[in-house]
């Protein structure tokens, strides 16, 4: 076909475009006069921007070269990659398609505003859609499917957000494994016992059941707690005791909570459909199988890159004052991301405490009935000095073995939770000496103040100072400025998984009965 037609119809536009053009001008200037009144010159705020275009059109058209040669020039250059000189003139000689294709235009678009009756007819007596409507139509059209994805999309249920996200992620990581190079890992599968094979069967068991029984909430509850006992197991089978204790810490923590948070819900799971179950069942299965396998992907290959690990090791005891390099990333490598993840933690308690106090505010908050053991209130009250003294040692040794202020704060929330559930709600916050904002905002302040104190000494935001200190009559001990911080991070811990228990302990006795008695503490008092 050739390029001809690019042209031609380059033409044509052109032709209409000076046929608009010249109907404006003559309905404008040389058409019957519609005004009501004399017309009116106007001011020069309103016709000088347009004069002055106009002009520089002119002296451009007058003087190409002079006013534009250069512009075009660097113009084309960009473009094109290379110097080009243009020329430019007003006159070009006869012998010029640009001169005859111009004419062609300009006679084009004469002939169109004299044909303009005729065609105004033709048009009249055709259907001609009305280009209004259409928009409207279309822009309707586009609303309402907008609004229909935004419900199948944001419907308000958990479920389907989470498994469209799963779903995506499912697709992104099938394609990048398609269309990216992988080989086998290089890495030697290391030897299985036959504890971890039983370890790895209870785990998988635990999971089965949880899904099996998910709608009996209590007995769910109960098996996720033991799948985070043999994940914690797990973590110390592998050498990680730091991880070992947090996850056994939080677990514990967190059944709790959760048993004061099933006070007000339901027994049992609504029953689903059969095609949302097994639709469940296949995107689960899915997933995990996908997470398997990344890693497993990952664990069996070396990587190009060197890690950071090697940086963490070879500079947590100097300059990071430590032998443990966990607790070393968490308050010194790492300390601003930790710093944000207790804010975090305090806001999140808070909004807690807020939530179940606009709950509670429609009257008061009973201490709770029925018989308490006198045997758990007595091992409780002997075990909360024990708890405490285990706290400070894990506190101060997480330096430098496994423990820190994280482990520490969970450690004295257990025993405190303990005396919850022994002697109620009341007799424990009635001996109370601190409030649970109180420890939250002094954990966050103790922690800011250490990162801030480095600005003293000229350091940037959060860097630790280590050294050795020499006290009398005490032997020369070493002193790292991450401990303050660590002192943070357990008091903020502390507050945040106490004001949380409080509260859900107050809408768990709101709830029902039977949650959080009393205990009379007097001499020959007893237990109601």
């Amino acid at each position: 076909i050739g390029l001809w037609p690019i042209p031609a119809l380059i033409l044509i536009g052109s032709a209409v475009s000076v046929a608009y053009a010249l109907r404006l001008v003559g309905s404008t200037f040389l058409g019957p006069r519609h005004a009501a009144g004399a017309a009116q010159d106007p001011r020069p705020g309103l016709w000088a921007a347009p004069a002055v275009l106009a002009g520089i059109t002119v002296l451009a058209g007058l003087m190409p070269m002079t006013l534009t040669g250069g512009l075009v020039d660097a113009a084309t250059g960009a473009v094109t990659g290379a110097p080009v000189h243009a020329r430019l003139a007003l006159w070009h000689g006869a012998e010029n398609a640009a001169l005859w294709l111009s004419l062609a235009v300009i006679g084009g678009g004469l002939l169109l505003v004299g044909l303009q009756g005729r065609l105004d007819r033709a048009r009249a007596a055709l259907y001609w859609p009305d280009a209004a409507r259409i928009f409207e139509a279309g822009l309707a059209g586009l609303t309402g499917a907008a609004r229909h994805l935004d419900r199948m999309l944001h419907g308000g249920r958990l479920s389907r957000a989470l498994g469209l996200m799963l779903i995506t992620l499912l697709l992104t990581g099938w394609a990048a494994f398609r269309l990216g190079p992988h080989q086998p890992g290089t890495r030697a599968l290391q030897p299985v016992g036959l504890v971890a094979v039983l370890a790895w069967a209870a785990l998988i068991a635990a999971c089965l059941a949880l899904v099996r029984h998910h709608r009996q909430r209590l007995l769910a509850l109960i098996l996720a707690g033991v799948v985070g006992l043999i994940v914690s197991l797990g973590f110390a089978f592998l050498s990680a005791p730091d991880l070992a204790l947090t996850q056994i810490s939080v677990e514990v923590v967190t059944v709790v909570l959760m048993l004061l948070a099933l006070k007000v819900l339901p027994r049992e799971t609504p029953v689903e459909a059969r095609l949302p179950r097994a639709r469940d069942a296949l995107l689960a299965g899915a997933t995990g199988f996908a997470v398997a396998v990344l890693a497993y992907t990952l664990m069996t290959r070396d990587f190009a890159f060197p890690g950071i690990s090697a940086y963490h090791l070879a500079h947590a005891k100097v300059p990071g004052g430590g032998a443990n390099v966990v607790n070393v990333i968490l308050v010194d490598f790492r300390g601003y991301d930790t710093f944000g993840e207790i804010t975090v933690l305090g806001i999140a308690a808070t909004l807690i405490f807020a939530l179940a106090s606009t709950l509670l505010s429609s009257g008061p908050v009973r201490d709770g009935s029925g018989n308490r053991s006198l045997l758990m209130v007595v091992a409780t009250r002997a075990m909360l000095p024990l708890a405490l003294m285990v706290a400070i040692f894990i506190f101060l040794r997480g330096h430098n073995m496994p423990g820190g202020g994280f482990i520490a704060g969970l450690v004295v929330s257990i025993a405190l939770i303990m005396q919850y559930m022994a002697s109620g709600l009341g007799w424990t916050e009635a001996r109370l000496r601190i409030d649970h904002h109180g420890l939250i905002g002094a954990g966050l302040l103790i922690a800011t103040a250490t990162g801030t104190g480095s600005w003293l000494a000229g350091r940037p935001f959060m860097t630790s100072a280590f050294g050795h200190l020499r006290l009398w009559p005490l032997d020369e001990i070493e002193l790292a400025s991450a401990t303050l911080f660590d002192l943070g991070v357990f008091l903020t811990v502390l507050g945040a998984v106490m004001l949380a228990l409080a509260s859900l302990s107050r809408i768990a006795l709101r709830a029902g009965p039977g949650t959080a008695p009393d205990c009379d503490d007097r001499p020959g008092g007893r237990v109601r």
